[in-house]
């Protein structure tokens, strides 16, 4: 179902306050976790591509797939102009107010995928029922139960990790499965696995619905 104004008015407002409360987090306790990806933009940042997955001066070295290296090695570009003094691979649990400032605002960003994952799912529900109630709405306690999902508001900003805008991929897959574009769910699928290899576990299950639901048909001549 299309977006309109008088269904859908609560999202931006659910959408707005989640990253308000986000905002306010920015100067709140961090983990080991922040470190690591600030080695991270440091390593991608100042080594070439050879070298990023044998650098070991910090402890915690690039152990993620291909996927999240370009992305650290993209965020770098903006991070220099934060602090350059974070993207210097010997200064080891460096954190600057600049740097905090900008690691903390890149999750902020890049939860974007997350929210439009969320509206994407919420699309889907919204064909099983509608109702005049907000508060008996599938698509809004959908997106209230993940985009105020206070788990994941713990672990990416006070923690520290980037798992919104990795869920958001894994939603977006989910959703083109709903939509039957099963091609798209596939690459959406394969992509996050490039970027967070734990996804894999799932991998079993996408591979057994597509399978059944799109490669071994009734529609197809050997299905």
């Amino acid at each position: 179902a299309a977006l309109s104004a008088s269904s859908w008015g609560w999202f931006v407002p659910l959408a707005l306050g989640v990253t308000l409360l986000k905002s306010l987090l920015i100067p709140a306790y961090h983990s080991t976790d922040f470190e690591v990806h600030r080695n991270w933009l440091a390593i991608t940042h100042s080594l070439p591509v050879s070298q990023w997955y044998y650098e070991a001066t910090s402890q915690w070295t690039l152990d993620y797939p291909p996927f999240f290296a370009w992305f650290e090695y993209l965020l770098s570009f903006v991070a220099q102009y934060f602090d350059k003094e974070m993207l210097v691979v010997q200064n080891v649990n460096y954190a600057s107010n600049a740097t905090i400032l900008f690691q903390r605002l890149s999750v902020i960003l890049v939860d974007v995928v997350f929210i439009y994952g969320v509206m994407e799912c919420c699309k889907c529900v919204n064909r099983i029922k509608e109702s005049k109630e907000i508060m008996e709405r599938p698509a809004f306690i959908l997106a209230a139960l993940l985009i105020w999902n206070f788990g994941l508001l713990i672990v990416d900003h006070i923690h520290f990790q980037y798992n919104g805008f990795l869920f958001g991929l894994m939603l977006l897959s989910i959703a083109r499965m709903f939509q039957e574009r099963h091609l798209e769910s596939a690459l959406l699928f394969a992509i996050l696995m490039n970027f967070k290899h734990i996804f894999l576990y799932v991998a079993p299950a996408y591979g057994t619905y597509l399978l059944r639901s799109y490669c071994f048909t009734m529609n197809t001549p050997d299905g």
